[in-house]
């Protein structure tokens, strides 16, 4: 189909981004209860956004703003229940719509980098028949769960349809934990029923084979065990067992507060527990500034990071249990660990034929191979590899078990498989990379690993236990998994295979292709995965044969960039993960429907931008550009729930960037370099005020800019300089961002004289003073004199000096109509004053409401003083401004609300 006779699809003209914003924040704050259960897996995709983006590739703008208005309003229902899913009439719709557009038959849906299956379950929701792959087999396992084994089991009946309940009746001796997993009311019950049952078996069985391992002598349930590392004192006069702990603290809950004392005794330290204390404080740790140094307990010697590693390398490291968390008689308790009970944790044999997988050089996102552990089974103390060695065993010998009992092998297979996750899960908690989480109003609790996407050095961690009724219990693990259940779509069509998306080719012949491809050098997948597949191997090589033929997940072919899998040189990295890209795009364009466009979503972890992240993102764009793909619609969506507003350095991605790409036609003309610069002039602004409108964080910005410049480069097939050369990716991200920059000055241009001195002078001063003739010097310029800036209540003068007004104590009753010359800076500042530090999204919205003309501008002056601060380093002004936009669009909903407008009658 020539670029001239295809009709637009809907997501290249309009999309209701701020409605699917709403939805991706809702289903990030959801903890529990979706399908992010299942198993953990990197920066997944919110369901809505798909739901949402799937849609509206396949339909065609109709080009009539009536008929237009209704799909997206039929989009804005498909997304309007957040977290949930949507109502099943809207649903129904869709489909029908769906059916019409194609009447000859639905167009497969493709993701050849499947991850965590969002997009292919949201696929089947639209009664889309998909297809996956991936070459990582934890991800592939995760979609074929998803999208083949349970939707192909749906309505099946259980072998042990009553669950965990038949093991009581049957055996009086049974544990009275083996509680019920599941509320049954789905067309998933049967499968829910068997996993609870033979969950409840495997826990039984576990209990017997490693009772020794858990031999105790004190009465109380274990809810986890705290340890430390330790390396021998590097004074040759002292040689004490030094404890590499970085606190003290068991517990800060309000007046159940606990604590170790580390007490010398000789070379010996003595740990003495504090626990249910209701004021006092924990003594200083040994851990000594940033970095691995510590303090001996017994003469204070420091031990240096290059000491620590040394004697980690050498062998010297080892464990200390500091203390027993323990539930008894309806509280949380802390104790002293006896001998009995360290004996039983460290004299565990450790199975001997466990995988052998290195964690491979130390870098970034791995660390523990500086400190001597080498192989990933060195994360785990030797009582958690028997533990988890035996519930792989035991879930391995489960599959033979129900084909014998007369299950098919697709029953057996599903039910296996999700008990396999379990394991998976069970990792998380029961290795070294599982932190004590402290919390002022509740117990304090373990932590998974994988809070974020690297391997960590802890130094202290929390073994939990397997049968301890809390975080970590084998049993609440497999409940929490079967929860993600009811985001399965019942009798859905897929295909899951491990395979390299260079060479994939869909099944069904043409094909949407959506996906969410590597993130360059930001997670290292297969480094990660081998967490996992250690576990997931052992269990389920009988059951999944095509996706464990190897010891460990692929290197070889993975499409990232890191510089250790290419000898240390970053450049062949860059250049390996650009050509993969070209030829992998190249590929998928022989499985791509000719009426719908191709959909690659793109992030970064890092926000803080900078050169690594213009490489992060020229790189991807280099290879669709090389691979013939235009851009021809860009859009923001939002990746994090609420708790980012706290956190702009953290290490998560905050917007996912979906391009729309079509092969770029044969008739595509060249550009100059000058004509390409125009073009951004021109169509940026435009962009920019609707990625604003839409509330992208300032933070992204930059990066959300990318988008619309990037459409208008990729639609030239050469934009060529002076000599004739063509331009690189890298050149034309700089042009965008100088766009952008002019952008933003020509925003500040738009605003009242006042809040552009305000700009000017916070620009260089900040909130300090400065002397009156330095604003005198910056107010003459723009028209105006301090004493006008004054009169706006924009700065304060005392004693010859002049200081900017909105940082500190700010009058909460401020209104616009009260103010003699109300100013653009003095929105912002009261909206932040009032949203972050007097009332919340309430108060502020009811000031948003009497608003009126200044809530244009004072959005983009928000954003304005948003890059300024991140230029200078002013990271707590960074933090406000930030959670100013990201609020923004709910400020604007409960500003409309009659509660909020009427109270201002009054």
């Amino acid at each position: 189909m020539s670029d001239s006779t295809r009709k637009n699809k809907l997501i290249e003209v309009a999309l209701p981004l701020d409605h699917i914003n709403e939805a991706c924040k809702a289903d990030k704050d959801r903890k529990t209860g979706t399908i992010r259960n299942l198993h953990k897996w990197f920066a997944p995709m919110p369901l809505p956004a798909w739901r949402a983006l799937l849609f509206a590739a396949l339909i065609d703008d109709p080009e009539d703003d009536n008929q237009r208005v209704y799909l997206l309003d039929l989009i804005k229902r498909l997304v309007a229940n957040g977290a949930d899913l949507p109502d099943e009439r809207d649903l129904t719709e869709a489909k029908r719509i769906l059916r019409k557009q194609f009447p000859s038959g639905l167009p497969t849906v493709m993701d050849p980098f499947c991850g965590g299956g969002s997009t292919l379950v949201e696929a089947q929701r639209l009664g889309l028949v998909s297809e996956a792959s991936d070459l990582n087999p934890v991800p592939a396992l995760i979609t074929r769960v998803l999208t083949d084994l349970l939707p192909s089991v749906s309505g099946g009946s259980a072998l042990h349809p009553h669950g965990a309940s038949e093991l009581l009746e049957s055996d009086d001796s049974a544990d009275d934990g083996l509680f019920r997993l599941t509320e049954r009311d789905g067309p998933l019950d049967g499968v829910a029923a068997d996993v609870e049952y033979y969950a409840a078996k495997i826990r039984a069985t576990a209990q017997t084979r490693l009772r020794s391992a858990f031999e105790s002598d004190r009465s109380g349930r274990p809810v986890a065990w705290l340890w430390a590392r330790t390396v021998p004192c590097v004074n040759p006069a002292c040689g004490a067992e030094a404890i590499l702990t970085t606190s003290w603290w068991l517990s800060k809950k309000k007046g159940a507060l606990a604590w170790v004392e580390p007490i010398p005794v000789g070379q010996q330290v003595v740990l003495k527990i504090h626990d249910q204390q209701r004021s006092g404080t924990a003594p200083q740790p040994p851990k000594v500034g940033r970095g691995a140094s510590f303090a001996c307990c017994v003469c204070a010697q420091i031990i240096g990071e290059a000491d620590v590693r040394s004697l980690a390398s050498a062998g010297k490291m080892g464990l200390r249990m500091v203390a027993v968390a323990v539930d008894e008689s309806g509280s949380r308790r802390y104790r002293a660990p006896t001998d009995v009970e360290i004996a039983a944790a460290c004299n565990v044999d450790v199975p001997d034929d466990l995988a052998e997988l290195s964690l491979g050089p130390a870098n970034q996102y791995v660390a523990p191979p500086r400190y001597g552990l080498a192989e990933f089974a060195d994360l785990y103390t030797p009582r958690q590899l028997r533990v988890l060695a035996t519930f792989s065993d035991l879930v391995a010998e489960t599959f033979d078990e129900m084909k014998a009992e007369g299950a098919t092998g697709q029953w057996a297979k599903a039910v296996t498989t999700i008990l396999a996750l379990g394991v998976g899960q069970l990792a998380r908690f029961g290795s070294s990379l599982c932190q004590w989480r402290l919390r002022a109003t509740a117990n304090a609790k373990a932590e998974a690993a994988f809070s974020r996407a690297d391997l960590p050095m802890m130094w202290d961690f929390a073994e939990t236990n397997f049968d301890g009724g809390s975080v970590g219990d084998w049993t609440q693990i497999c409940a929490s998994i079967t929860r993600a259940f009811s985001y399965v779509v019942p009798g859905g069509a897929g295909s899951v295979t491990r395979q390299d998306a260079r060479v994939v080719r869909s099944k069904g012949g043409v094909s949407l292709i959506a996906t969410d491809p590597p993130y360059f050098d930001a997670i290292g997948y297969a480094d990660l995965s081998d967490f996992f597949y250690m576990w997931h191997r052992r269990s389920l090589r009988s059951a999944h044969p095509d996706l464990y033929q190897t010891i460990k997940s692929p290197r070889d072919g993975e499409l990232t960039a890191f510089a250790w899998h290419h000898g240390g040189a970053k450049e062949a990295a860059r250049e390996y993960f650009i050509s993969g890209f070209t030829e992998t795009f190249r590929n998928l364009q022989k499985s791509l429907h000719p009426e719908v466009p191709m959909l690659i979503v793109y992030a970064s972890k890092e926000q803080k931008g900078g050169s690594e992240e213009e490489t992060r993102w020229s790189s991807i764009l280099t290879a669709i550009v090389a691979a013939d793909l235009e851009i021809v619609g860009t859009w923001p969506v939002h990746g994090t729930g609420s708790t980012r507003m706290r956190g702009i350095g953290a290490n998560a991605v905050a917007t996912y960037i979906v391009m729309v790409c079509r092969p770029r036609p044969d008739s595509a003309a060249t550009a100059s370099l000058a004509d390409f610069t125009r073009s951004l002039r021109r169509e940026l602004p435009s962009a920019i005020r609707n990625l604003q409108a839409a509330s992208i964080l300032p933070v992204d910005l930059a990066q959300a800019a990318m988008g619309p410049g990037m459409q208008i480069f990729s639609r030239y097939r050469a934009v060529l300089d002076q000599a004739g050369r063509p331009v690189g990716v890298e050149l034309a991200l700089r042009l965008i961002n100088a766009a952008l920059a002019e952008v933003m000055d020509e925003q500040e241009g738009d605003l009242d004289p006042e809040s552009r001195f305000a700009i000017r002078w916070w620009d260089t001063y900040g909130w300090e003073t400065a002397p009156f003739g330095e604003a005198d010097k910056t107010a003459r310029p723009l028209g105006i004199g301090v004493d006008d800036v004054m009169r706006a209540q924009v700065v304060t003068s005392q004693a010859n000096k002049v200081q900017l007004l909105g940082s500190g104590q700010l009058d909460r009753n401020w209104l616009p109509n009260t103010d003699i010359t109300p100013t653009a800076w003095e929105a912002v500042h009261h909206l932040v004053d009032r949203l972050v530090d007097g009332g919340g999204e309430l108060e502020a919205a009811r000031l948003m409401a009497a608003l009126g003309k200044l809530q244009d501008p004072a959005m983009e002056l928000a954003y304005r003083l948003h890059d300024i601060a991140a230029k200078k380093g002013r990271t707590a002004d960074q933090e406000r401004y930030n959670a100013l936009i990201s609020s923004w669009t709910e400020l604007i909903r409960l500003s409309s609300h009659d509660q909020v407008t009427s109270e201002r009658l009054f």
